[in-house]
């Protein structure tokens, strides 16, 4: 990444933090987490930070989550630590655009993007440390229709099928989602759509289209591989010259942070995408269902500081 950094903190004045800890992260997709507890986020982190104490908050619900944040950025904590799942991190990061206080990441969920884009560890004594002895950054943040996301858009079938598996919250509603994400796989035809960019218009008959604001999203997908996440522009992947059957082994082949890259697919670069359709058309941001075209990815530049790995110099 290239965003710049910050100076560090004196060295023995650890950074006054907060740390929200979800005890419910579960699984995303049937997917394990890492999931740690009270405790042991506790003795993680007491190594940098003895005198943590109450500032290490359960927060059973996103409105707990959401009160904590907003009372450390009005008490001036330097950095809050989202201990939880992508779902937790955004909770925190949304709170936290635009302001001074920084979000930490503990990676306890399943699939964790943001915490992959940003290079920070999977265990949590590593996590931690960054935390303690990391810089700050700024990183982007996209929005459409009102919506914040950290990861990208998606309009068409990949938006289409991924509706319709959302609903897959017990064992016999995911078996329904599952056969009615077959089912719109198997009937969709590619519509002609339109994407307004930053310098060009284009006119396609897409399968997909992903407006990617780092490489990685969904259940880590490797959508737009050079797409960095601070450098105020959006990765636009268009799937144009797949069939169904190839689009789903592409996204196979690019899950979990694989980093296999298709021929078939064009991407172009812009601040500003502007998709509509001859009919309306499904569209996405991250895990949210926004409806149907027309839809426009906006990127914020540098709305939001993290904490991530320092650069080596």
């Amino acid at each position: 990444m290239t965003a710049q950094g910050h100076k560090p903190e004196a060295p023995g004045c650890p950074p006054r933090i907060r740390v929200l800890v979800n005890p419910n992260s579960g699984e995303k997709a049937g997917i394990p987490t890492n999931t740690a507890t009270e405790d042991e986020v506790r003795a993680a982190l007491e190594p940098y930070f003895p005198e943590l104490g109450a500032d290490l908050i359960l927060t059973a619900s996103e409105d707990e989550a959401i009160a904590a944040t907003r009372d450390a950025v009005a008490e001036g904590y330097e950095i809050v630590v989202a201990a939880g799942g992508d779902g937790t991190v955004g909770t925190v990061a949304c709170e936290l655009l635009g302001k001074e206080t920084a979000l930490g990441i503990l990676p306890l969920g399943s699939v964790m993007n943001v915490a992959r884009m940003l290079d920070i560890p999977r265990d949590l004594e590593g996590a931690a440390a960054i935390v303690a002895t990391g810089e700050v950054r700024t990183i982007d943040v996209g929005e459409a229709k009102g919506q914040i996301f950290f990861e990208g858009g998606s309009v068409g079938l990949n938006a289409a099928v991924f509706r319709e598996a959302q609903q897959a919250d017990s064992d016999r509603r995911r078996y329904r989602a599952l056969g009615a994400a077959l089912w719109v796989l198997l009937r969709y035809r590619p519509p002609r759509m339109v994407l307004h960019l930053d310098d060009r218009v284009l006119t396609t008959r897409a399968l997909a289209v992903a407006v990617a604001n780092g490489p990685y999203s969904g259940l880590g997908f490797t959508v737009a591989p050079d797409a960095a996440i601070d450098d105020g522009k959006f990765d636009v992947v268009i799937f144009s010259r797949f069939s169904r059957t190839e689009l789903i082994h592409h996204f196979v082949s690019i899950a979990f942070g694989r980093r296999r890259y298709s021929a078939k697919t064009a991407t172009y670069r812009s601040s500003r995408v502007h998709i509509e359709g001859v009919h309306p058309l499904p569209c996405r941001a991250d895990g949210h269902d926004l409806g149907s075209t027309p839809v426009e990815y906006v990127v914020r530049p540098s709305a939001l500081r993290v904490v991530a790995p320092r650069h080596q110099t």
